[in-house]
């Protein structure tokens, strides 16, 4: 049987199958009397949220900090290593101790305690002489038993200890860059009150970005968005900060 004799089938049957429903629906569409019926008002301040108004409100700021401007980078490279890494070792008991340390703490003293106590612990080794690989995210638990880590594995490490002692996953933020001595480098943003603050493994004080000044953020990871970074130059233009190259932006 060809394709148009079976087109013509269904066709038919639809029309068949349409044919009592329409002509039942013409005397139900006139009215038997002319009673006015007034609008049925349904109050909305006590229902609950609708998931895309939840996803709003649990999406994480842009990190404009270091005196950039933060743009949606869609997908990237790294966001399954962040993934991976910021879905494990939340109940690894040297995680959790270190987050049971903090209890009762303001949440910048945890920020402080953190930032002191992750540097404390692990010392900074290259990924090559590390693992034996040139670049490769452990999870927080391994990099705490093993006492060494560069500087992504040690800022992964504070993101799960904060964590666990109760930090919301979006206010914690990986972000890789540039550090003007020691080159290619990862921080930890961390926000709290309206605030970020710079968990970096090459001092022990708790900074703002202001304070820093010593890196130059190129991307940026959260929970549920990844950003790249660029610096006004005009009225209406960003430039990347990774690169020389310029992209128009609206204010």
């Amino acid at each position: 049987m060809t394709m148009r004799w079976i087109g013509t089938a269904i066709a038919g049957a639809c029309m068949a199958a349409a044919a009592p429903a329409a002509a039942g629906s013409s005397e139900a569409a006139t009215p038997s009397t002319t009673t006015q019926h007034k609008p049925f008002v349904v109050h909305t301040s006590g229902l609950p949220l609708k998931k895309a108004s939840r996803r709003l409100l649990d999406r994480p700021a842009s990190p404009d900090v270091f005196g950039t401007v933060a743009l949606n980078a869609g997908v990237t490279y790294y966001d399954a290593r962040f993934r991976r890494v910021a879905s494990t070792d939340s109940k690894d008991p040297l995680v959790t101790g270190l987050a049971a340390a903090m209890a009762g703490l303001s949440p910048l003293a945890k920020l402080q305690h953190a930032q002191v106590e992750v540097n404390r612990r692990v010392r900074w080794t290259h990924d090559l002489d590390n693992m034996g690989v040139a670049d490769f995210w452990a999870n927080a638990g391994e990099t705490l038993r093993r006492g060494t880590g560069d500087s992504e594995d040690i800022a992964i490490v504070k993101m799960q200890v904060l964590k666990a002692a109760g930090f919301s996953p979006k206010d914690l933020y990986i972000s890789i860059g540039r550090h003007n001595v020691r080159g290619a480098h990862v921080v930890l943003l961390a926000r709290t009150a309206g605030f970020f603050y710079v968990l970096d493994d090459t001092n022990h004080d708790l900074m703002t970005p202001a304070q820093h000044g010593r890196f130059t953020p190129i991307m940026t990871l959260g929970p549920s968005a990844s950003w790249v970074h660029g610096r006004r130059v005009g009225t209406s233009r960003i430039a990347s900060a990774g690169s020389g190259s310029t992209r128009a932006k609206a204010q």
